[in-house]
């Protein structure tokens, strides 16, 4: 683990994360960036771990540009918690980001004070029940 993953600057947290293709595994330090959307891993190691291609997507970057990368499937495992996620194929990026979307799917939301990820105490699930309703009725469409 190199220095800037012991020591991150004020503000930001690392969190230590596994992904995982068709054609293999590979653990990183990414950044938890609960700004973004997707996760994003550099283009060249989503495709040497066998990312299957979904489709193209547009994307703004923080500096503004407007660029069109691939998006790709991937697994992703945190603490014990593992589930299929969008990934991002960041061309020309070194970067590892842990976006909104694999959060939500492993259940885990960030706690920028103790800079952790940690369990998700309650999922919301929107439905009003009437009186005349009881507690446990199914949702219907």
């Amino acid at each position: 683990m190199g220095e800037a993953a012991m020591n991150p600057p004020m503000g930001l947290t690392f969190v230590e994360v596994v992904f995982t293709g068709e054609a293999g595994s590979r653990g990183v330090y990414a950044l938890v960036d609960s700004g973004a959307r997707y996760s994003v891993l550099p283009a060249s190691l989503a495709e040497s771990l066998g990312a299957r291609h979904v489709r193209l997507e547009r994307f703004e970057l923080a500096d503004g540009r407007e660029v069109t990368w691939r998006l790709g499937q991937l697994d992703v495992e945190c603490q014990g918690r593992r589930v299929t996620t969008l990934v991002v194929f960041g061309e020309g990026a070194d970067v590892h980001l842990l976006g909104v979307y694999a959060l939500e799917g492993l259940g885990l939301e960030l706690d920028p004070v103790h800079k952790e990820l940690r369990p998700v105490k309650h999922h919301p699930l929107y439905h009003t029940i009437s009186s005349s309703e009881s507690a446990v009725a199914p949702l219907t469409g």
